[in-house]
């Protein structure tokens, strides 16, 4: 297994590239990034087509709620990154797989892949998706009880459609800088974001909403690469300071 040692500890230019070595390692010989691709593609079509076959003759107000649906998800991601996916919780997995593994691999200096195959390390594992999706059904199980038909299947269509969008965008973040679609100013404006959360010193703090940071300005953690150095959002205590009185964490 890759070392559990955080990016932000592994130092010199031999680091990035000796880490994407270790990881590369543990990739199955059968391996291949199209049908990792195709899987995630398939079971986001599959959960769409079936959600909006559910929907009975959805109107404006059901359009209107599906948006507000989907600043929830925004929300719900923005919520999971800072608090859980950077944060040694259980599962210890979770925390592996994002920050040793996926920000190991990625810093704000070699954000790009090296080979198609490198996409393992930016799209979540397949069955990500119908993990997500089997936490949301009690959810909308109980605004079936509370709110017109079409809601509980407006709520599972938007947390679909966003996690689709959410790993074409991420996918394009990490491409070649050589590659067609990298020049493009939206891409371009993408990466420039996530470059900067994928800086070990920034990480913690800044840019946890992905393409779209409603909630980064709204909670004050966009960095747009213009603040000094070492800076933190307000209401963010420097690593290893805690108010008097408080004990360390175990």
């Amino acid at each position: 297994m890759a070392s559990l040692t955080p990016p932000a500890a592994r130092a010199g230019p031999a680091g990035p590239q000796a880490h994407r070595q270790a990881l590369r390692a543990t990739t199955p010989p059968a391996y291949r990034w199209w049908r990792h691709a195709s899987l995630i593609a398939a079971f986001t079509g599959a959960g769409m087509a079936i959600a909006l076959w559910r929907l009975d003759e959805p109107g404006p107000g059901d359009w209107l709620a599906f948006a507000g649906l989907l600043l929830f998800t925004n929300f719900g991601e923005y919520a999971a990154h800072r608090w859980n996916l950077h944060v040694r919780t259980f599962p210890r997995a979770v925390y592996h797989r994002h920050v040793v593994e996926h920000h190991g691999f990625f810093t704000r200096e070699h954000m790009a892949i090296d080979a198609w195959d490198d996409l393992r390390w930016v799209l979540f594992p397949p069955w990500a998706l119908p993990l997500l999706v089997a936490t949301v059904v009690p959810l909308a199980a109980g605004l079936a009880w509370l709110l017109p038909a079409n809601y509980p299947w407006l709520l599972v269509l938007a947390v679909i459609t966003y996690y689709g969008l959410y790993e074409i965008l991420h996918a394009l973040a990490h491409l070649p800088d050589d590659h067609a679609l990298a020049g493009t100013a939206p891409v371009r404006a993408l990466t420039t974001h996530h470059r900067l959360h994928h800086d070990p010193a920034l990480m913690r703090h800044w840019n946890f909403n992905f393409a779209v940071p409603i909630f980064d300005v709204l909670f004050g953690t966009r960095h747009t690469g213009t603040r000094p150095a070492g800076t933190r959002p307000a209401g963010i205590r420097p690593a290893g300071i805690r108010p008097a009185g408080t004990r360390p964490a175990e």
